[in-house]
């Protein structure tokens, strides 16, 4: 049966729904992963990938910016968000609340690369499981970074896309094999994916 992408799901009202899609009650509370997770990643992503005060970095799939507000809290770095979701980027700005990050949508995203723009690290938490074509969003990622520059992602191990015949689907694609395929394509230290399929604290 042909399914069919249904990003409207990402559409939200209120913060409240957000964090509902953002992080779903898998084995705890919405809050509770909320609180746990969020500063449990932005501490293995500034272990992983060196940000500093200077550093301007991608987060693709910000949603209202959970991982962007911990990451300037904490090195005082510049964030560009990117998301599909309309809703969620309006929260984001209100949530975030730093002349440091401003969200935008995946077009002028790729605007901002054809006209030049690198970064000097990337991140994408949860999301690429989700998009529709993740080998072209990875590609989108590879030619927005530095050269050397690396990405952090953390990602369901199996595809969860959101469709009209079902909240969620799994298409078979593997997203760790997409990333690590495209980084060797992109020669030497062109850029490192650092991947990490369920970063959860016991």
């Amino acid at each position: 049966m042909a399914l069919t992408y249904n990003p409207s799901i990402f559409n939200v009202t209120n913060l409240s729904q957000a964090m509902q899609i953002i992080l779903t009650p898998e084995g705890s509370t919405t809050e509770q992963r909320w609180q746990v997770e969020t500063p449990y990643l932005a501490e293995l992503i500034t272990q992983s990938v060196e940000i500093t005060s200077e550093s301007v970095v991608l987060d693709y799939g910000c949603g209202i910016g959970r991982m962007a507000k911990e990451l300037i809290e904490r090195r005082q770095c510049r964030v560009v968000g990117v998301d599909i979701s309309p809703s969620m980027r309006a929260l984001a700005v209100g949530y975030v609340n730093s002349d440091r990050f401003f969200a935008c949508p995946p077009s002028m995203l790729a605007m901002m690369i054809e006209r030049g723009m690198k970064f000097d690290a990337a991140i994408s938490i949860w999301v690429l499981q989700h998009c529709l074509q993740p080998g072209e969003d990875i590609h989108s990622l590879r030619q927005a970074l530095k050269s050397g520059g690396k990405m952090f992602v953390v990602n369901n191990i199996y595809r969860a896309v959101p469709t009209k015949e079902q909240v969620w689907a799994n298409d078979g694609a593997n997203i760790k094999e997409l990333l690590l395929k495209i980084s060797s394509l992109s020669g030497k230290d062109a850029w490192t994916p650092t991947l990490l399929p369920h970063p959860f604290p016991s």
